[in-house]
């Protein structure tokens, strides 16, 4: 399975797990979407560095790749945070699209060339 279509798996099953967590956290310990989102967020992201790491680009965890893979993450989530306030912040179907389009196509170049350094 090319290595791609492996990334865009977990990045779905990631998905999961921050919605899954949010509402869990949400619904059974605090009533605060920004605390349920912040714990979610953490936890969907070492899954995903994780599940990346190990099964996407066959490689080995470590502290510096996950510092790495750490700053791509927030590179991303600032890219979601501006698309919008490029795009224009009064319709939500352009901002959304190029979201949903931009932060994973970012992530995977980010990630192959420096987080993995792969050729």
């Amino acid at each position: 399975m090319p290595r791609i279509i492996r990334f865009g798996m977990v990045g779905v099953m990631a998905t999961g797990v921050h919605v899954s967590v949010a509402w869990s956290v949400f619904n059974w310990l605090v009533r605060d979407a920004t605390i349920a989102n912040v714990a979610a967020f953490v936890v969907a992201n070492i899954v995903s560095f994780l599940m990346q790491t190990l099964w996407s680009f066959s490689s080995r965890p470590s502290v510096a790749r996950f510092s790495r893979f750490a700053i791509v993450s927030a590179a991303g989530f600032l890219a979601a945070a501006t698309i919008p306030w490029v795009c224009g912040r009064q319709a939500i179907w352009l901002p959304t699209v190029a979201v949903v389009v931009c932060i994973p196509a970012l992530s995977y170049v980010l990630h192959a060339r420096w987080t993995y350094r792969v050729a």
